[in-house]
């Protein structure tokens, strides 16, 4: 009876990990963006020419935001603040959900382990109460 309760309960505390997993890897997957953009090199329309212009990943360069810089508009520090903001909820509502799930595994796990030590030490002590009822009965007594 309590097997098919379990393998539910872990059923659902498997969807609660996968589900926390799932957000941690768009979390991953925003803070790997966000890396690209900050250390990938880049071309932008060159102001100057009517070709394009290389430039320097934001974190190499030192005019990077200056006026002087045509490459800073293409890569704006607002824009790149908003892609780790907006990795932290998910990475916080994915780390909230495997920790339940794994939790209410373990609490589970726990729980019907206990269950089965009382089974286990209530037959126990229905064998012995059946051995000191036989013993009443042959007349011996109890050894104690």
């Amino acid at each position: 009876m309590q097997w098919p309760a379990r393998q539910e309960f872990n059923n659902r505390s498997g969807g609660l990990i996968g589900w926390g997993l799932a957000l941690l890897a768009v979390a991953s997957g925003l803070l790997i963006w966000l890396g690209y953009l900050l250390l990938a090199p880049y071309t932008v329309d060159s102001p100057y020419s009517s070709g394009t212009m290389d430039c320097e990943s934001p974190i190499a360069d030192p005019y990077f935001q200056k006026d002087r810089s045509p490459c800073g508009p293409e890569r704006d520090w607002p824009g790149l603040m908003l892609i780790l903001a907006s990795s932290v909820p998910p990475a916080v509502a994915g780390t909230a959900l495997c920790v339940t799930g794994s939790t209410r595994r373990q609490v589970s796990a726990h729980v019907f382990s206990i269950i089965e030590m009382q089974k286990v030490e209530e037959r126990r002590q229905k064998k012995q109460d059946e051995q000191n009822k036989q013993n009443k009965q042959n007349g011996q007594g109890s050894p104690s």
